[in-house]
């Protein structure tokens, strides 16, 4: 720009969403009682996410560049879970008996393979070449098997639901096949462990016990606050940053289960249950709750309605965007990408409803994918025109 003295800006469908996002998550953020937090969560996360999407789709051209970067994204995955899978049965790389790699959470490596593991299985559909197919079927055992450690039964939901997608998209029904018949074979190879865990998936009749603290457990209460506190301050939220969501989720949380006591259980209950709470265990859990569970609910506690509606906006451009690309690609790898980024971006939207993806590092690797999405769009002429050409 400054040797052409001129503005060299792309125009994507996202730039208006973007800026009203980042408009009403600004206002919340002076209108937050931690205004430094607030500011500093905008700055050091949300200015990141929009900054690596557009020096992305304004500085990557050409199909050569994209495989690049695809290639990198794969190797550095396989990495990972390779580091990992030695470091959880060496003992470092393990968190509450879970798989962690190079993560804190087993949460955060989860949606990480969760993004990443799509691409690999639509490039095997993709690829004729016998190592190139090889690599990839390396790559995905380790990613699913790390998956698997993680113990994350909302990955795993996921996943099953990307790989339905794909199935459909690519219309491979043998890979439906291989699917639940992997489902299936995984049942007699895990440990017991593993297979009580899976099975609360279809407990349906347990997700809305919280007082068992069985499968949604502190959610339940989590998203009975985040509700109250968007009817409390419905325009502009209470400021993104997670000292503020900490500070006010405390005291609506306390209300809530106050009342809940009061109209469910008679006084020798509800005695045993605020001893309860005032455990250190329950203290120390209430602490680390820094999120709503849910992005929808968070960006709305955050943000208001006003800043929902700018993201809601602004991820229903991106699933339009990534499915018309899917649409009215013709065969070959830019179809291949667009159908595995639309697995992805159905893969961590699934996590979405149970947990918070709108933060470093699962965020910062979304905006790869949707940054890789634009850039695929914009290489394409027949994408741009929004019609398929006959040659």
């Amino acid at each position: 720009m400054l040797s052409e003295k001129k503005i060299l800006f792309m125009k994507t469908s996202l730039n208006i969403p973007i800026l009203l996002f980042f408009l009403c998550s600004l206002l919340a953020a002076f209108h937050s009682v931690y205004i430094q937090s607030s500011v500093g969560t905008i700055v050091h996360n949300y200015l990141t996410y929009f900054t690596l999407f557009f020096c992305m789709v304004n500085t990557i051209q050409g199909r050569e560049q994209i495989r690049r970067i695809i290639l990198a994204m794969l190797i550095t995955c396989g990495l990972v879970c390779t580091y990992g899978l030695y470091g959880y049965y060496t003992g470092f790389a393990i968190r509450d008996g879970r798989f962690v790699a190079t993560f804190e959470y087993h949460a955060r490596i989860a949606k990480y393979i969760s993004l990443l593991l799509p691409f690999a299985i639509c490039l095997f559909f993709h690829y004729k070449n016998v190592l190139a197919r090889l690599y990839l079927i390396v790559l995905i055992a380790l990613c699913s098997f790390s998956l698997i450690l993680t113990m994350n039964r909302t990955s795993w939901v996921a996943i099953f639901v990307a790989m339905i997608f794909i199935g459909f998209a690519v219309q491979k029904k043998l890979l439906i096949f291989i699917l639940v018949s992997a489902c299936a074979l995984i049942i007699f190879i895990l440990p017991s462990k593993f297979i009580t865990h899976a099975k609360t998936i279809t407990q349906v009749n347990k997700f809305f016990d919280s007082d068992k603290n069985t499968i949604l457990g502190e959610r339940l209460l989590c998203w009975k606050a985040s509700i109250a506190i968007i009817r409390d301050h419905p325009l502009l939220g209470i400021g993104p940053g997670k000292n503020n969501f900490r500070k006010v989720y405390e005291q609506y949380r306390q209300e809530i289960r106050d009342r809940e006591k009061r109209q469910k259980f008679d006084a020798d209950m509800i005695t045993s249950e605020i001893t309860k709470a005032k455990g250190k265990k329950g203290v120390k859990k209430d602490e680390r709750l820094s999120h709503a569970h849910n992005v929808f609910l968070q960006i709305g506690v955050e943000t208001g309605i006003a800043g929902l509606l700018a993201f809601l906006w602004l991820f229903i451009t991106v699933f339009y965007t990534a499915i018309k690309s899917w649409r009215l690609s013709g065969e070959g790898f830019e179809k291949t990408l667009s159908i595995g980024i639309t697995a992805s971006l159905i893969a961590i939207f699934s996590h979405g409803l149970t947990d918070s993806f709108w933060k470093k590092p699962d965020a910062v690797f979304l905006w790869y994918i949707i940054g890789i999405l634009f850039v695929v769009i914009h290489s394409t002429p027949k994408l741009q025109t929004g019609k398929l050409s006959l040659t």
